[in-house]
């Protein structure tokens, strides 16, 4: 298995869009998500995307997102939008995702990344720590984690 930036796997992009709107949007945001697929393919900096390939098949996605929980503009970066293909689930793909995520942001200097979710038990292993709630534009309330890099 490879982890690279999205913007080097082009062929993947338009399923990237389609996972991250089926697991994090609605009917009405894929554009949302075209719009930072396409921005993490034309900068340098935040947001990157990265996908894990291995032998032509994408097997999952994660990034580092400038921001993801709009009720906390004060934290910064985030580790965002971990999608597992379904197929491949229960492999470690997702630690792994993570583990290259957390060391390409220590790569650019951060010593800490955060992110949010309502899965209860999955980051723990990984070292993340609770930290506070948050609260999504609709009112619903996310766990926020902190990982020390």
């Amino acid at each position: 298995m490879q982890i690279k930036e999205l913007k080097d796997c082009v062929e993947f992009k338009e399923t990237v869009i389609t996972w991250m709107n089926q697991e994090f949007g609605s009917k009405d945001s894929m554009k949302f998500f075209q719009g930072v697929v396409e921005h993490s393919s034309s900068s340098d900096g935040l947001p990157k995307i990265f996908v894990a390939v291995e032998d032509g098949v994408l097997l999952g996605t994660a990034g580092i997102w400038r921001g993801d929980l709009l009720s906390r503009q004060d934290l910064f970066p985030w580790f965002s939008a971990l999608i597992v293909n379904q197929e491949y689930r229960n492999q470690h793909i997702g630690q792994k995702l993570q583990e290259h995520v957390l060391a390409d942001a220590k790569t650019m200097g951060y010593k800490e990344i955060f992110l949010y979710t309502d899965l209860v038990g999955y980051y723990e292993k990984g070292g993340w720590k609770k930290i506070d709630v948050g609260y999504e534009y609709t009112g619903t309330e996310m766990t926020i984690y902190r990982h020390v890099i």
